[in-house]
């Protein structure tokens, strides 16, 4: 098998879109008078996600040179597929009702977002400020800061002899 190196931000980058897919298999929306649940990749908004994140995924692996960060091309690319899948997600997540049928009767149910969604708009969010460049900045002012906490008081002078 062939060594490909990675650089660390298109390596995480593939992690947050194969994980995206993964999210596809979880409930994406969850029919009311329990009914039952659709998964991500039953529903339109999914399937645009799944192709955007793939979509990703061959930016990361294909596109330009595998060893160093995004060129702008490449960042855009990113960015505009993050985004999409954001879109269509956020509009899963907000989507009202859905028809049922039977093949007979027909009737409107409640759809309320599942938990696949809301993790998949999380991830989504932090692909945005990872392929920004936002998040990075963020870890890198956290880990060179001493911990967190500002900085304590110098200590108070001994006291007088007497």
């Amino acid at each position: 098998m062939q060594n490909v190196n990675l650089h660390k931000q298109r390596l995480i980058t593939v992690a947050m879109a194969a994980l995206g897919l993964i999210f596809l298999f979880l409930p994406w929306a969850t029919l009311g008078a329990g009914i039952g649940s659709k998964m991500g990749y039953a529903i339109v908004g999914g399937i645009i996600s799944a192709i955007a994140f793939a979509g990703i995924i061959v930016d990361s692996l294909v596109l330009g040179d595998k060893t160093k960060p995004f060129d702008k091309t490449g960042k855009l690319i990113a960015i505009i597929a993050f985004a999409i899948a954001f879109l269509m997600t956020l509009i899963v997540a907000f989507g009202g009702s859905e028809k049922v049928s039977n093949g007979v009767f027909e009737m409107e149910i409640k759809r309320t977002a599942g938990i696949g969604v809301w993790l998949t708009l999380i991830l989504e969010i932090a692909g945005l400020l990872w392929i920004t460049g936002v998040l990075d900045k963020l870890m890198q002012q956290k880990t060179s800061s001493s911990g967190g906490f500002p900085p304590s008081a110098p200590p108070p002078p001994p006291p007088p002899a007497r």
